[in-house]
This record gives C-alpha cells, sequence and structure tokens, in this order.
C-alpha cells in the first residue's frame, strides 16, 4: 500500500487537499475509533495484509462499533455479532442494505454479480431467482449430485492426496461441483476449459478486488488511466484481464445450459432452473433485461461458492491434522448411526449433529471470508446515541466475531452442542457470520450447506488425516498460517492421509 500510495499520492495530494473539506460535524458523535490524520485518515494504521486484525485490535481499544476513515471515505467497522444482527437483521435492515459501489468492480467487469449491486429492482430481481431456485426446501433435489462429488472427491484424495496436491484438488472438487450445480456441465476434468476459465478470474478477484485498492481508486479515480508499469501499479493489468475474463464467464456458461434448454437435454441446474421459471415470459419486450439478469445471478453464484466453499473444506483438513480427537469421534458417531457396511447419506443427517457441528466450527475457526462482503449505509442512522453517516461503508469483521468465545484458537464443535449432545437450535450453518448478513445474506447458503455437509461426512466416513513425518520418522508440526486476499485459507503445510475400513466402499 505504501509503495501505491507513492507513486500516485505525492503528485496529486496537494491539488486533492486544496479541494478537500471536512464534513459538517453532526449533532450527534460518531462511534468512537483511532486517531486520524488529515486525508490520510487511518490508512496508516492498518496491516493490510490481515486488516482484520487492526479492526479486532480497534475493537479491543474502542468497543464492539468503530469508526474509521480511510482516504476520504467513511468506514464503519462492526466486531460484534449481536450489534451486526441488530444493524442488519432486525433494526433497520434497509438502511444497511447497500453496497459500496467501487470503480474496482466495474474494472474487473463483475459490477452486476448479485452480490456487489446497488440494493434496488435489480438486486429484487437476481434474488427472486435465487429464492425460486435455492430456498432451503428446492436445494433437497441437487442431494444426489452433492453425494456424487463428494465421493469423487473422496476417491481423489485417496488417489493423489499429497499434501502439495491438495490446494488443486479441492479447487477442482469445488469447481467442477459448482459448474454442474450451476449449469449442467458433465466435467471430469480440471482442465476443462470452463473451469480453467472461471478459475483464472476467481483468482484475480480474490488477489486484487482488496478494500485498500477499492480505496485507492475511490480516492484517486485517475488511477485507472495511469500505465500499469508506474511503481504499485501493476494490479491495473491484472484487473484488465480479469475484465475481459469476466465477459466470457457471464455469456459462455450461460448460453451452453440455454442451448441444452432449447434441445431438452439439460440436466437438473440451477441455470435450468431459472430459465424454465421465466420461460412464460420469453416474449416480453423485458426478457433481455430478465436475461441479463440471470446471467450476472449465475456467475456470481458460482463466483462466491467456488472459492469459499474450497477454502472450508481447506481449513477443514488443517483442522482434522491437528486436532485428530475430533475426527475419531465423528468416526465413532457414523460408526454408531450407520454400522460400517455403507456410505452416509442425507437421510442419517439429523442422525449425526457432530458432523453438524464440526462444520460449524469450521467455519468459526477461520471464516473463509474474514471481513465479509462491504455493506454501505443507504441513509443516515443512528446506534446507541452515535451518528451512522449515510454512505459509510459498514465492515462487518465475522474474524472478530469467531474470536468471542473461550479459547478461540482450539477447535472444539462442542461450542454447538447442547449437554444432551443434540445440536444447539443457533447452531445451523446456515446462520454463520461467514454468510453474511440481513438483506444481503448469501442466496446460495442452504445450497452451500448441501455441498459441505456431503463432502465432510463422506470425507469424516472414509479417509483419516494426521501430521506428516520426516524421513527420520520424527512428526512435522505445523504452524497454522492462512493466506490474505478477500478470501482465506491455510497456506501449504503438510500431512499424511490414510484410507478407513469404509473406505474401500466408495469404489463399489
Amino acid at each position: 500500500m505504501d509503495t501505491i500510495v507513492a507513486a500516485v499520492g505525492i503528485v496529486s495530494i496537494v491539488a486533492l487537499l486544496s479541494i478537500w473539506t471536512a464534513k459538517k460535524s453532526p449533532s450527534l458523535p460518531l462511534p468512537p475509533g483511532p486517531p486520524r490524520i488529515p486525508f490520510l485518515g487511518n490508512a496508516l494504521d492498518i496491516d493490510i495484509t490481515e486488516p482484520y486484525l487492526t479492526y479486532a485490535q480497534w475493537g479491543r481499544q474502542y468497543g464492539d462499533i468503530i469508526y474509521s476513515r480511510l482516504l476520504g471515505q467513511d468506514y464503519i467497522i462492526v466486531n460484534s455479532e449481536k450489534v451486526a444482527r441488530t444493524l442488519s437483521d432486525t433494526r433497520h435492515s434497509t438502511v444497511y442494505a447497500g453496497r459500496p459501489q467501487l470503480s474496482i468492480y466495474k474494472l474487473l467487469g463483475i459490477e452486476t454479480n448479485t452480490g456487489l449491486i446497488a440494493y434496488g429492482d435489480n438486486w429484487r430481481v437476481q434474488r427472486k431467482f435465487f429464492h425460486q431456485t435455492l430456498r432451503s426446501e428446492a436445494t433437497v433435489k441437487y442431494q444426489p449430485t452433492y453425494m456424487s462429488q463428494a465421493t469423487s472427491l473422496v476417491q481423489n484424495l485417496l488417489h493423489d492426496g499429497a499434501a502439495s496436491n491438495l490446494g488443486s484438488i479441492l479447487q477442482a472438487f469445488t469447481a467442477i461441483g459448482l459448474l454442474s450445480l450451476t449449469y449442467g456441465y458433465n466435467i471430469e476434468s480440471q482442465d476443462h476449459s470452463v473451469v480453467k476459465l472461471v478459475q483464472k478470474l476467481t483468482n484475480i478477484i480474490v488477489e486484487e478486488g482488496t478494500a485498500e485498492k477499492a480505496a485507492l481508486l475511490e480516492t484517486f479515480p485517475f488511477v485507472k488511466y495511469l500505465p500499469s508499469w508506474l511503481p504499485g501499479l501493476g494490479f491495473l493489468e491484472r484487473v484488465a484481464i480479469g475484465r475481459e475474463l469476466a465477459k466470457e464467464v457471464w455469456e459462455q456458461p450461460f448460453e451452453y445450459t440455454k442451448s441444452e434448454v432449447a434441445a431438452g437435454t439439460a440436466p437438473q441446474s440451477v441455470v435450468a432452473d431459472f430459465l424454465t421459471n421465466s420461460e412464460e415470459r420469453k416474449d416480453s419486450d423485458l426478457y433481455p433485461e430478465l436475461e441479463a439478469a440471470m446471467k450476472a445471478a449465475a456467475a456470481g453464484f458460482y463466483i462466491a461458492g467456488a472459492d469459499t466453499s474450497s477454502s472450508v473444506l481447506h481449513t477443514f483438513v488443517l483442522a482434522m491434522t491437528l486436532f485428530p480427537e475430533v475426527q475419531e469421534k465423528a468416526r465413532a458417531e457414523i460408526d454408531s448411526v450407520i454400522g460400517k457396511d455403507r456410505l452416509p447419506t442425507f437421510g442419517d443427517r439429523d442422525s449425526l449433529p457432530y458432523i453438524e457441528a464440526i462444520i460449524c466450527e469450521t467455519l468459526r475457526w477461520h471464516p473463509p471470508v474474514p471481513l465479509g462482503v462491504p455493506h454501505a449505509a443507504i441513509t443516515d442512522d443512528i446506534y446507541e446515541g452515535f451518528h451512522i453517516p449515510k454512505g459509510a461503508i459498514v465492515i462487518f469483521n465475522a474474524w472478530a466475531m469467531s474470536r468471542d468465545c473461550v479459547n478461540p484458537d482450539y477447535f472444539d464443535p462442542g461450542r454447538h452442542l447442547l449437554p444432551t449432545g443434540e445440536l444447539s437450535p443457533n447452531a445451523r450453518m446456515s446462520g454463520s457470520p461467514a454468510f453474511g448478513f440481513g438483506r444481503r445474506i448469501c442466496p446460495g447458503r442452504f445450497f452451500a450447506e448441501g455441498v459441505l455437509w456431503a463432502a465432510f461426512v463422506q470425507i469424516l466416513a472414509t479417509l483419516r488425516f494426521s501430521k506428516a513425518t520426516d524421513a527420520n520418522g520424527r512428526t512435522i508440526e505445523i504452524s497454522p498460517v492462512f493466506t490474505n486476499g478477500i478470501t482465506s485459507q491455510p497456506a501449504p503445510f503438510q500431512f499424511s492421509i490414510t484410507g478407513t475400513e469404509r473406505a474401500q466402499l466408495i469404489n463399489k
């Protein structure tokens, strides 16, 4: 960040300061927060590699709701799940249903994504598609596909599950599975052109769509016109590549499914359901706009689901390696419910509360999107006597919320269970902060629930993870390290993987 600011800030700060004026002070105070310096605000205070750590530290010093300013933009940081739900779920849900309309989204070509568009009619149209296709009871029809994909994942882990291959195996699982579920593709290899296309775009979004680059472009809008060879501006070249990839991702898979539906050969998929549910409106003059909304909804659903699901599974493998007693307890539960002569099915789900608790704990232990997707205050608001300015970017710090428990670094599924061993009523994974808050909660959360449950239960039933050993037989210890970006997952680590007694059933 210092390099980027140095490249563009020196030549423009004098001009910007000459036109910058402070906002008129509201009658009520802003929430407490760290002291700011003129113009830059708190830009120099934030750990740009792990900003959620900075925000959590501020929370310990200033409270659950914090005011910050970054390069002229108001920020409200919320570190408490209770406050986040009060603001977005139960109080003035519409106020916090906005999304900041950032230049970086348009430069990446993803500004029509359901999760990023402004709160309004277009958003309602896209959400309606999801409600029709992905509400809790509607996702039951995808369960056979969830299980089929999970079985393939276990086979790949058994046959090629070296530590160096884990990331690619999990990415392939989520990419291939979600392309099948979203568009109806029958893909068997991650070398498929569509898989490569979407993975390239996803990688660019995760690396370049950060809040820091967004803040830079909002404060210095002329930056996007500067050559990418200037120091610190190399990201502009990758953003331009992302924009071209996004055009293909929006169009190519959708047109494939559209042609399959027209031919009557389309398998069950989200887009096939979108098109079928909209069939009666096909002759409407507004249908082109409706189809554009379908394309954006489908692409956004896939992009959001692929990277976050892979991150959750990667974190799960790390946790099982570090806490072997958890996987042993999970296998004992599976054995007690179904025996050892068959594989688990969705019919067993209600009888396996510990499996559900493991998924909830994985989402808590290290949230896949530590800062969530930013919200924006649509109007001025007042909370606990503090003024929340209209247009403020509101960050719900899921990582800080995940630490609000006893011994947060310890992986303990028991946090989500009642003393009787039953799942706590508040423990459903679709209600996790990892899926967001309020009206902008992830519309595919029930779909994700099914994908994750199938993968977790099949892995726990058939595989055993343990720490690796070196050439001398000594255990290789693991110090958990996580990657940085919009999403976060474990950095590569060493582990050993073996099949359980039930693993032989996978190939039958």
